[in-house]
Formats: structure tokens, sequence, C-alpha cells
């Protein structure tokens, strides 16, 4: 089914989204620490929440395939998922998504099937908003459904800025840009200090940047050798940021990216 905004075709206010037994209140207490929601959701109007879960998911499990019918909007709280276009370990990965990021809004506007498929990287703790969910916030509530739809773009445009890396910048500026980013968005200074975990395997991150693991080896040794990076098994640490970013650049302009 399609996401309507037409309020005559919503259910009232007060009727739940659907028969199952959900933590409304909890879900809106836990979607409240999250900026998406922040601020968007009075507490004492939990009934909104009705029929979502809060879900706690091991890692190696299959969220869902690319083909499932998109039913519902995911939310995570902590952990880590990994989207792919199949759910095949060897299969092309795209994205690693952490806390506040959702899995599945544009699918399930459409009223489609999930384009990809999602496993989750870390133990993680997600809220799961059927799509009656999701219809009653936005029309209800419209800042979030002005912020999920301004997250959707957002998600959308950096998709498309990683497409045009992968297929115009140079090895060297993929791997530059995936450190920065890493580097970038750690949670504390104490936290790059003490060096930032690649979060997937190496082979992995090969893959979601269009390279062999032999490629992504050789200029992590090249960036570590100019002493831009120190380089681990599992973790790094960025030595020199502005250095680093202008390896980046360099590389790019170099094939006439800009």
């Amino acid at each position: 089914m399609h996401v309507s905004l037409e309020r005559a075709e919503f259910a009232s206010p007060s009727a739940p989204c659907d028969t199952g037994v959900g933590e409304p209140e909890r879900v809106a207490r836990l979607l409240g620490t999250l900026s998406l929601f922040e601020g968007a959701v009075p507490l004492d109007s939990a009934a909104a929440f009705a029929g979502a879960t809060v879900q706690s998911v091991p890692a190696g499990t299959l969220l869902f395939d690319a083909g499932q019918p998109a039913e519902t909007l995911y939310v995570i709280l902590g952990g880590r998922v990994r989207l792919m276009l199949g759910p095949d370990p060897g299969s092309r990965s795209l994205a690693v998504l952490g806390r506040g990021d959702t899995i599945g809004l544009a699918a399930l506007m459409r009223g489609d099937r999930y384009p990809v498929a999602a496993t989750v990287l870390e133990d993680a703790s997600l809220v799961g908003l059927p799509s009656a969910c999701v219809q009653r916030l936005m029309v209800e509530y419209p800042v979030i459904g002005a912020r999920l739809v301004g997250d959707m773009a957002a998600k959308l445009a950096r998709f498309v800025t990683e497409i045009g890396g992968v297929t115009q910048r140079s090895a060297r500026a993929r791997v530059a840009r995936l450190l920065l980013d890493l580097h970038r968005s750690a949670a504390s200074d104490a936290d790059r200090q003490s060096g930032i975990a690649f979060v997937e395997l190496k082979r992995a991150i090969a893959s979601r940047l269009a390279m062999t693991p032999e490629t992504l080896s050789r200029e992590l040794h090249a960036l570590s050798g100019e002493g831009l990076i120190e380089s681990r098994r599992t973790r790094f640490r960025v030595l020199d940021e502005d250095g680093l970013e202008r390896s980046a650049e360099d590389a790019a302009s170099a094939i006439g990216v800009r």
C-alpha cells in the first residue's frame, strides 16, 4: 500500500495502527532521544506509536532480503546494519548505517519492495514502525513527515555522491575519503586518539569502494607510509587530517573530479 497523506484515508488518532502488541510509550520515549524525532511528538501522544515494537537483533541476522515487500520502517537505536545487494556474504556492500538512521522508508512510501538486503552487522536495537504507523505519524505530526522526507533526500544525495566517487575517483581518493568520514563521525576526540575500528571486514569495505582487498591494503599502506594515518589490522588513526584531505582532493582532481 502506498503511504497516503490524505487524512480521509487515515484512521482516527486514538485508533491503533494494527492489532499487534506494541510498546507505544517505550517507543515514543526511545525515539525522542534521536534528532529525527526529538521534540516532534509529546510523550503523552504515545498512541501514535501503537503497533510499533522495540527489537533486539543479534549480529548476523538478515533483517530483510531484497525483493521482500516493504512493510516496516526500521529506526536504529544502537548497533550497525549493513545494506547489501543481496544476503550472500559475497554480495556488494552498499552502506553501513548506525544510530539514528532509518531503513526502508523510500520503498515503504512507494508501496514497493525493499531494493536491497539489510543484515545486522553489530548487535542492534531497532524500532519497527509498520506502514500504518508511518502514515499516522506523517499525517498527525507534519514535523515528523518533513524530517523523514528530508532524511530520505539526504540519504539519496549521499548515495549519489558515493556512486560518483566510485565511478570517477581514483582508488586513493576513495580510501582517503572513507577514512576521513569515519574519523569525523567518531563520537569523541578520545576515540579518534585511541584508534577508530573498521566496522566491516576489509573485504566488505573493498567491495563498497569497488576495489579488490589487495588494492585497499596497498592504499592503506601507502597512506600510512606518507605519515597520514596509522593503520593496524582492525583499527586506524588519522595522524594528519589536512594531509589526508589533500590526498583525497589531489587524487580526485587528477582525474577530473571537482
